[in-house]
């Protein structure tokens, strides 16, 4: 197990393929600013759910800022994708990773208003290229088979064919 997790997840994945993003790590502060982007309907499409409260938000970042699984196992990793300068949240996006680094599961939520400007096409390249820097070695996202713009976003992450890694 990586001895150094509470600062490895602390990183800023932020890379060239981040030119117009910072990725911050998630705190349960951001919960306020963050409900605005799951606020929209359109966001649930290909995962199902709802729009969640503000206080329901609240919870679940309580949760993920704990880093790991309830069985140590695996640890989260949880970013904030801001804009740039303005440093205004527009998504988020989640590596969950073993804790003997041999794989990850990337995921990416983009606010439905931002979506089609290639903001997950950045995000989601520089937290896989992370990953590879610590030593994963195999890393996957799971991408609905209707959704066509996630499936662009894992080719742009080298996430092929069956969204693992090449």
């Amino acid at each position: 197990m990586n001895e150094d997790w509470d600062t490895t997840c602390a990183a800023n994945p932020t890379n060239a393929h981040a030119r117009r993003l910072i990725l911050t790590p998630l705190a349960v502060a951001d919960a306020d600013a963050m409900f605005a982007v799951y606020a929209n309907e359109r966001m649930y499409e290909f995962t199902g759910g709802s729009p969640p409260t503000s206080e329901q938000l609240r919870a679940r970042y309580e949760r993920l800022v704990v880093g790991w699984n309830d069985a140590h196992a695996d640890r989260w990793c949880n970013w904030i994708a801001r804009l740039g300068q303005s440093a205004t949240p527009v998504g988020a996006i989640q590596a969950t990773v073993a804790g003997d680094l041999s794989w990850a599961a990337v995921v990416w939520e983009i606010c439905w208003s931002r979506q089609s400007n290639g903001l997950a096409s950045e995000a989601a390249p520089a937290v896989v290229d992370w990953l590879r820097e610590i030593g994963v070695t195999t890393i996957t996202a799971s991408i609905h088979p209707d959704h066509s713009a996630s499936a662009r976003v894992a080719e742009r992450a080298e996430l092929l064919g069956d969204r693992r890694m090449r």
